[in-house]
């Protein structure tokens, strides 16, 4: 599990694949943002 956060909204999505990442809140493409592990 992955998760990234959308430099444009700030929102955090979670994926279990960095492929084709889109932010779920307003759309932008995160494909190039940095994937992280999520703290637990």
């Amino acid at each position: 599990m992955y998760v990234k956060e959308c430099p444009e909204c700030k929102g955090k999505s979670y994926s279990s694949s960095k492929k084709n990442w889109i932010c779920p809140y307003c759309g932008e493409d995160l494909n190039d943002v940095e994937a992280k592990q999520p703290e637990n």
